[in-house]
């Protein structure tokens, strides 16, 4: 098994490499952008394909349909913490809904920007998470705990994206080790979530709506309600502070308490309650 995940890392930043050189030297590089994206799932099929002679166990299908509405939510929510609290520190001021041309729509065409938003960012998310959470986690958690796997993936994800951060191509001014640390502890930390949809749902769809949902409103809505003062590019965005901290606080949710951690944490509250309770009784 590790000579397998060691041959579908070479290959993905193999392929990944031709992509990082023509990032850094060209400015329209959305296409490149999108070729990079998909190099983790080239890399998983023909990995796949060389090894294992099918591609059945990528979690083709879709799973549990409250996991998969919950999978395109979940950054949303994550989205107004993280920003409510950047706005209410006044690390940035909230702009307004009215600066931005999704939520300035009524509703329903809200609505139908949004669905074609996520439709357009998943063509690009679809080929990471072949390779991510289609191929590689699945594969990994055959022999590994999932908060190993967790944290191996994220850091692999992490170093993934670092070539196009060093070059500058991630559109963030901050020291770049302070980019480096603080979107590794935000990735790994997701990594965890992403982990969690693919074990519970066993589909990797709730993984590319993760990933989709996420890009779209982070940086087409989020960035657009916020205005940035002098230090902001330090706490918001996925190389601030804010989601770094967010990250941890995920790591040490899951390793803390385990992989059923929301019941997990409603007993431990719930039993702290009581016990509380009595206390004052």
């Amino acid at each position: 098994m590790k000579q397998e995940v060691a041959f579908f890392l070479a290959v993905t930043f193999f392929f990944s490499s031709f992509f990082y050189y023509f990032i850094a030297n060209t400015e329209d590089n959305g296409w490149y952008a999108f070729g990079l994206m998909w190099c983790p799932g080239l890399a998983s099929i023909i990995t796949n394909i060389i090894f294992r002679q099918n591609l059945r166990q990528f979690g083709w299908g879709a799973g549990n349909i409250k996991l998969l509405l919950a999978s395109y939510f979940y950054p949303l929510i994550e989205l107004f913490i993280v920003y409510g609290l950047i706005w209410t520190l006044d690390f940035g001021d909230f702009a307004g809904f009215g600066s931005n041309f999704m939520t300035q729509l009524a509703l329903f065409p809200m609505i139908l920007m949004a669905l074609e938003g996520t439709f357009f960012a998943a063509r690009s998310a679809l080929g990471e998470e072949i390779g991510w959470r289609g191929y590689l986690v699945p594969r990994l958690l055959a022999e590994y705990s999932p908060n190993t796997v967790s944290l191996f993936v994220g850091v692999v994800w992490s170093i993934w994206h670092f070539p196009i951060m060093i070059t500058g191509n991630y559109g963030v001014e901050t020291p770049i080790l302070y980019q480096l640390v603080c979107f590794t502890f935000m990735l790994v930390g997701s990594s965890f979530v992403y982990t969690w949809f693919r074990i519970k749902s066993g589909s990797v769809w709730t993984a590319v709506l993760l990933h989709s949902s996420g890009n779209l409103f982070i940086f087409h809505v989020f960035e657009d309600l916020t205005i940035k003062s002098g230090h902001t590019a330090y706490f918001a965005g996925e190389t601030g502070l804010l989601f770094a901290l967010w990250g941890a606080l995920l790591i040490f949710t899951f390793i803390k308490y385990g992989w059923d951690w929301p019941t997990t944490l409603c007993r431990t509250i719930t039993g702290k309650l009581r016990q509380f309770r009595a206390q004052i009784d």
